[in-house]
């Protein structure tokens, strides 16, 4: 037997990056947040380590950035961009503008951020709380029920906030009860291991981050430094590989990574620090993100193939809309939940700031070989050092709206005509 619901304004069901990001920004607002998970913290999640450029601004608008690099978290200064026929680098800070990243893991990231938010007042924070249903009254979502150490409870709120990852349950019980939240899935054809180094080489590497693409047929790699004086380095390669793999980790890991242009070299005289990681078989996932009374936000809305490391800055991003927008919502919603037609304007936000990122990660990712519009890119990129710096741009998610230039395109086509 449940207890009587406990009335908050949003409830946030998934309190990691997503999640502990939007319960800040609404408790800023003097919104009442319960923010739940089923987790207890510190804990780890298999997960990019990287923000990009573009969630690092939003880190920094929130005030949290300098919070994560007393953290530990290492602000990469430098990104390269590697393959068979292109090879292009810039520098994040330059011109007066500091676009640089961060590298940290998911127990320090998480924890920290989890404390920021536990820290206001007016959020209530609940951990190992597993969601077990939604609270669905007229086809609109009013609530959740869920269950911990302590028994079943009910939370009631006007605003439900998926923030649970790309297996999202409040997805997928809104999906099976009232047919909410339509998804479109897109195979990704590569699988990714990660693991952590240790001893890698100031003169190899430093505060940069490294991506590589076709050392072989479909294959990606990433190395940058991270907390504790470690480097993250990670491989991607053909998900049918798989099985081979798995049958001697670390060994396969050092010789995929050693393949490579330059990852290999990088690590060089360093060693794996404790055990290889998977991501396992994923989906890039589109999800529509909103019906009457919720919303997702992050990997649950959106999940992209984790090659181009964009899933915390899509996370942060999205949160930022969240916030940018609530004020209204709770300034015009009326009765048990907020409606739909209010909440669509973060749909159509979220859509035009993040899916040309979402589109650009699905045309690498759908196939094995990189695309030939792909490729054209990188090479135009190589040949000149602006045009590596716009795509630079691009790649950190830090481009408006996020299109290259015409003068990256006309510099496109000049590429084209002399393959």
């Amino acid at each position: 037997m449940s207890e009587p619901a406990k009335n908050f304004e949003v409830i946030i069901v998934g309190a990691r990056v997503a999640g502990s990001a939007t319960a800040i920004l609404l408790a800023r607002d003097g919104r009442r947040v319960l923010l739940i998970d089923k987790d207890g913290f510190p804990s780890d999640r298999l997960s990019t380590h990287i923000v990009l450029g573009g969630g690092a601004k939003v880190l920094e608008r929130m005030g949290m950035l300098e919070m994560l690099e007393r953290a530990g978290g290492v602000r990469f200064e430098r990104s390269r961009t590697v393959g068979p026929d292109f090879d292009y680098s810039g520098e994040l800070v330059r011109n007066g503008a500091d676009d640089r990243g961060l590298c940290l893991g998911r127990v320090l990231m998480d924890a920290a951020m989890i404390d920021a938010a536990r820290s206001f007042d007016n959020v209530t924070f609940r951990e190992r709380f597993r969601l077990t249903d939604l609270l669905i009254e007229d086809d609109a979502v009013v609530g959740i029920r869920g269950e911990d150490a302590s028994g079943v409870h009910e939370f009631r709120a006007p605003l439900t906030i998926g923030a649970d990852g790309m297996r999202s349950s409040v997805a997928q019980i809104a999906s099976e009860r009232i047919d909410a939240f339509g998804r479109v899935d897109v195979r990704c054809a590569r699988a990714y291991y990660y693991a952590y180094f240790e001893g890698v080489a100031r003169k190899n590497l430093g505060d940069e981050l490294v991506a590589e693409f076709e050392s072989a047929p479909g294959a990606g790699n990433l190395v940058c430094r991270c907390e504790n004086g470690l480097t993250v380095a990670a491989t991607a390669f053909d998900a049918s590989e798989m099985q081979t793999f798995r049958t001697d980790l670390a060994s396969n890991l050092r010789g995929y990574l050693n393949r490579s242009f330059a990852v290999g070299k990088i690590l060089e005289g360093a060693t794996i620090a404790g055990k290889v990681f998977s991501s396992g078989l994923l989906n890039n996932t589109y999800r529509n993100p909103v019906t009457d009374g919720a919303i997702l936000i992050g990997d649950a809305g959106l999940h992209v193939d984790p090659l181009f490391g964009q899933g915390h800055s899509m996370a942060l991003m999205s949160a930022w809309i969240v916030g940018e927008l609530a004020r209204e919502w709770f300034s015009n919603g009326r009765g048990n939940a907020i409606p739909v037609d209010m909440l669509a304007d973060y749909t159509r936000r979220r859509d035009a700031e993040l899916m040309p990122y979402y589109n650009a990660s699905v045309r690498t990712s759908r196939e094995l070989p990189l695309d030939k519009g792909s490729r054209l890119a990188h090479r135009t990129a190589s040949r000149e050092q602006w045009a590596a710096d716009e795509m630079i741009k691009f790649s950190q998610m830090l481009a408006p709206r996020a299109a290259l230039s015409f003068r990256f395109a006309r510099l496109m086509a000049a590429a084209s005509r002399a393959a």
